[in-house]
Formats: C-alpha cells, sequence, structure tokens
C-alpha cells in the first residue's frame, strides 16, 4: 500500500495519533512524498538521523505569498534546516520514495510557516525547534504518526 507522507519541524506542538484537517504553526521539512514503507517502519529508518540532530534554529524573515495556492507565508532563514532537509532527502531517497512535488525540494526548499489566525512570526525574530513529526495524510487530513525529539548534543 502506498502512503502519502510529509514531514514538518514544530512551532506549535501536535499529539500523537490525533487527525487534522488542518494542521497548526508547523514548518514543512519534507514536502509531500509518496512510500511503499507503512508508518511504524518509515519511523524506524528516520528516527536515529532525529536523534543524531541538534535542535534546529531559526530565523523569521519577511512575509511573502507563495505557490499555486497562494498563501500567505513567513520566510524563515536556517543552515540547520536545510542540512536537516538535505539530510532527510538523502535518507528517504535510499528508500526510494516518490516525491509529489520535487520542485521544492533540495535546492529549490524555501522553508516558511503558512501564516495562521492568531499566530505572529516578526521578521528577526529566532526560535529554537527540538521536535519533528511525521505526518500522514489519509482522505485529505493530516495524521500526526510519529514525533522526534532533535537530541545531538
Amino acid at each position: 500500500m502506498r502512503h502519502l507522507y510529509l514531514f514538518t519541524l514544530e512551532i506549535t506542538p501536535l499529539e500523537i495519533g490525533r487527525v487534522y484537517d488542518e494542521l497548526p504553526s508547523h514548518l514543512t521539512l519534507m514536502s509531500r512524498f509518496l512510500s511503499n514503507l507503512p508508518p511504524a517502519e518509515l519511523t524506524t529508518k528516520v528516527r536515529p538521523l532525529f536523534v543524531g540532530t541538534s535542535p534546529v534554529h531559526l530565523v523569521f524573515g519577511e512575509t511573502k505569498i507563495l505557490g499555486p495556492k497562494k498563501v500567505t507565508a513567513h520566510m524563515v532563514a536556517s543552515t540547520d534546516e536545510r542540512q536537516l532537509h538535505n539530510n532527510l532527502r538523502k535518507l528517504l531517497d535510499g528508500v526510494k520514495v516518490e516525491y509529489q512535488y520535487p520542485e521544492f525540494i533540495g535546492d529549490n526548499h524555501k522553508p516558511h510557516i503558512t501564516a495562521r489566525a492568531g499566530v505572529q512570526l516578526i521578521p528577526g525574530s529566532k526560535r529554537i525547534v527540538s521536535a519533528a513529526y511525521l505526518i500522514e495524510v489519509v482522505d485529505e487530513k493530516r495524521v500526526v504518526r510519529a514525533k522526534f525529539t532533535l537530541s545531538a548534543a
């Protein structure tokens, strides 16, 4: 069975097992991809990467309109996030996933946080993120399958 997944970095904490119509504030670390691996097996394969990664430093930038859906997004600058994105991509390439939007990965990855009501991210402000999530898209809903703590010293 093919599964549709994405990985996010935590801006607003998520509950494992919870089903969301729309995710609260998050940074999409890896956009949607298809995999034959069930959630537990994919979790096992990626956990060492996250455990071996230090918390990610983010700097919030300007707000822009992005993509075909014209979403309002807070841009993010982070060499930590870019390195984690690239390391995750290498790992996922090794398990032969199929990226749904290959134009948004690698050099074309634009880290951002989609604007949500009641959430203000001031340009120039910073945040350290110490958690990532595996999200599965099922019937257009987002199911939180796993949480990973970024814990390298």
